[in-house]
């Protein structure tokens, strides 16, 4: 259960540092490069749960991207979920989904879990679908 980002605070796993819009323009790109290249690759049983680790990261970059510009750095993952849901940056249901995303990936990376080929598909999708909305809220913050 993701607590309350003031928890995270609290208990150093996230750190508040200096704005760096370089590194948040960074982040982004990084997430859209990696949300290009796997849109591009032809997904199977071996590779489905690679590439929806990927989906995920491509979202989560991005959202570090949008923590950058508020000056906060995550140590965990949760606190970036709760970072989210502090923010408003992001639909309660969409939050929901990427939270239910990171569990799964946590699983796949330290438990081998395989991802199934429709799973894999539907987080493409909405990494596909939530990365221009964090990069419109992006261009909004960076104009502040």
């Amino acid at each position: 259960m993701i607590k309350p980002f003031e928890y995270y605070e609290k208990e150093r796993q996230v750190e508040k540092t200096i704005e760096n819009i370089s590194l948040a323009k960074s982040l982004l790109e990084k997430a859209e490069i990696r949300l290009n290249r796997i849109l591009k690759e032809e997904i199977n049983d071996r590779n489905a749960s690679l590439i929806f680790e990927d989906a995920y990261e491509a979202v989560r970059e991005a959202s570090q991207a949008l923590m950058q510009l508020d000056r906060y750095k995550p140590l965990s993952h949760e606190a970036l979920i709760a970072f989210l849901i502090n923010t408003d940056y992001l639909p309660p249901e969409k939050i929901n989904i990427l939270n239910n995303y990171r569990i799964l990936r946590n699983k796949s990376v330290y438990q081998a879990e395989k991802i199934s080929i429709n799973k894999c598909r539907e987080s493409m999708k909405f990494a596909k679908e939530v990365l221009p909305e964090i990069k419109k809220k992006f261009e909004e913050l960076i104009k502040r």
